[in-house]
């Protein structure tokens, strides 16, 4: 069945890891937009604010002096302001955290002169914030940054976005193809680049990366970088191409999506 082979496309792809080089402090043309960062984070329920603060803004400036212009965080980071579980907050708690964390996510970027991105998790729910150098709040889930067209994953993304993003929370007990590999589909799918960012430790687990349409990658797996680890903290930042992505476009067989992977197994 073609639903197999696609199965065995996608996991043999992943075999073919291929992580970036460490980037030491980058030159940065401030009109181009070239580098991102994915922070795969470690769930810890922190005691106040004020050290989730700080936990944000070091991971953010680290990122940053590797070139990052843009970084996302994974889904849920609300949670980490919780004391109790969610069914024992009531909904102006839970409204009350949300507000504080975006407060801090502010904060940090603007700090940092930089974008971020992440997810709550409410009710099951993920709710999107994207925030610029200003520290503003950029409403919608599509937006554009360095004139390139940005989308959080959902159902309604357009056709002609180039970067796509997806914070993730998953448990543990899932099988592999919940823990990693959303956004890569994606970026078969729209030919577009993608960042993908899973919350981990405790009962967490994810597998966060950076992703290209295999004609975008030197060894065709649409693995631009990728962590090590599915269960611990770690922070990635590669350089992307918007030119590489509009040839990659400008080639492509509407007709036969999935051949290519097929063909490149």
């Amino acid at each position: 069945m073609i639903f197999g082979k696609i199965s065995d496309v996608f996991r043999s792809l992943f075999l073919k890891r291929r992580t970036n080089a460490f980037l030491d402090h980058p030159v940065i043309d401030p009109d181009a937009f070239e580098y991102v960062g994915v922070i795969q984070f470690q769930h810890q329920n922190f005691k106040n604010s004020k050290d989730f603060h700080t936990k944000v803004l070091s991971l953010v400036k680290a990122a940053k002096t590797e070139g990052a212009q843009i970084v996302l965080f994974p889904a849920g980071m609300n949670m980490e302001l919780y004391s109790v579980p969610e069914e024992n907050l009531s909904g102006n708690q839970i409204s009350k955290i949300e507000d504080e964390c975006l407060k801090i996510f502010s904060n940090v970027a603007s700090i940092e002169k930089i974008y971020v991105g992440y997810a709550d998790l409410v009710k099951g729910m993920k709710i999107y914030h994207f925030i610029n150098g200003n520290g503003k709040s950029v409403e919608g889930n599509t937006f554009t940054i360095y004139n390139v067209k940005v989308a959080f994953m959902d159902d309604e993304i357009d056709e002609d976005v180039d970067l796509i993003l997806n914070p993730c929370l998953t448990k543990k007990w899932v099988g592999d193809y919940e823990s990693f590999g959303h956004a890569w589909l994606y970026s078969q799918q729209r030919y577009s680049y993608s960042m993908e960012s899973y919350m981990v430790g405790d009962h967490f687990t994810g597998q966060s990366g950076i992703y290209a349409p295999i004609e975008a990658t030197d060894s065709m797996s649409g693995i631009i970088k990728q962590t090590q680890s599915k269960i611990l903290e770690e922070t990635l930042v590669a350089k992307i191409d918007f030119s590489i992505l509009e040839a990659v476009k400008r080639k492509k067989n509407v007709k036969d999506e999935y051949a290519r992977l097929l063909y490149n197994k």
